[in-house]
């Protein structure tokens, strides 16, 4: 900056005789060529100066990405990487982070606690160190954290059967007190919920209540059946094979909570439609229980007692040309 501000000062100083200089010479010139010339070239009276702050703040800021590259290549070399794979998603922290992290791991390695709090929790949740260092640097606070605190939620997550998998696309829990962590994950397992999330330590009152009461409504539609697509086959008597070929149809079932299967099922046939139907119509599932019922009645408006599933699932624009061809035949037969 002062050397920009010197050559600045030198300019504004001496522009007049850097202005003379250059159309000073033997032979004569005339005022036209003179001050057409001075215009073109000095359109702005900055333009020398602009030009040389562009070159210095250019050359001012490579040798600025260089340092910074060079201050991190130095931190990072101190942090016991294993693989350069490991390292690599480290260099988009920022200097200071990077600083704060160093100083983390050389207190773990003095106290014995571990080399580096990437290879720490990969090994204790049983992931390769490349694909958790990816998600770590994300989570730059497990550097800030106690190792004691750590250790303790990570003991308690393990303890209640979380899987790893879970933890590493959640590594949020981690900053929750191992005792908040065990008393809501032991909570919801008394009340029957086997597959612990770290969401659910993390969550509202509102939400957990609301995932246990569907869990609870699940196994309780569930019965003896072991998923949802069991149980769509023993409510639509079919094959689980068929409703294998179903899901590969309509990928929405793939996924379909059981309580709304339950809830869409038992609607379909108290309208009046049979098994065969649904089966035959599976489509149908990728539809919205209250837009079929909406239409259902728009239909049954008009008259007609006898609808084809298809037509319910249809996209808006399809489904209104038909309603309104209906419509017009119903207009006319009056």
């Amino acid at each position: 900056m002062a050397i920009r501000n010197f050559i600045t000062s030198i300019f504004l100083r001496n522009r007049g005789t850097i202005v003379r200089t250059l159309y000073s010479g033997s032979y004569p010139i005339s005022n036209f060529q003179k001050n057409h010339e001075i215009r073109s070239k000095f359109s702005s009276p900055f333009h020398f100066i602009n030009i040389a702050n562009k070159n210095l703040g250019t050359r001012e800021c490579k040798t600025q990405i260089k340092d910074v590259d060079a201050s991190k290549e130095r931190i990072i070399k101190e942090l016991n990487f294993l693989t350069k794979k490991d390292a690599t998603p480290f260099f988009k922290l920022p200097v200071k982070t990077l600083l704060q992290i160093y100083k983390t791991t050389k207190n773990d390695e003095e106290n014995g606690f571990c080399k580096n709090r990437l290879y720490y929790i990969a090994q204790r949740i049983k992931c390769p160190p490349s694909n958790l260092s990816e998600q770590i640097i994300k989570r730059t606070f497990i550097y800030k954290l106690s190792f004691d605190w750590l250790e303790s939620s990570l003991n308690v997550l393990l303890a209640m059967n979380v899987s790893g998998d879970r933890i590493q696309r959640d590594l949020w829990v981690l900053k929750y007190h191992h005792k908040t962590i065990y008393e809501r994950l032991l909570r919801v397992r008394n009340l029957g919920v086997e597959n612990l999330c770290p969401w659910m330590v993390r969550c509202s009152e509102d939400i957990l209540n609301r995932s246990i009461e569907i869990t609870q409504e699940t196994k309780t539609i569930l019965g003896e059946n072991k998923s949802t697509k069991m149980y769509l086959a023993t409510r639509l008597n079919t094959t689980p094979d068929i409703i294998e070929d179903m899901c590969v149809k309509i990928p929405a079932l793939k996924t379909i909570r059981v309580t709304k299967a339950k809830s869409f099922l038992d609607f379909l046939m108290e309208e009046g439609f049979n098994v065969e139907e649904i089966v035959d119509k599976p489509r149908i599932f990728a539809a919205s229980q209250k837009t079929v019922k909406l239409r259902l009645e728009k239909l049954r408006s008009l008259g007609l007692s006898e609808i084809n599933l298809n037509i319910l699932c249809r996209s808006r624009r399809a489904f209104q040309r038909y309603y309104e061809s209906i419509e017009s035949i119903s207009k006319d037969s009056k």
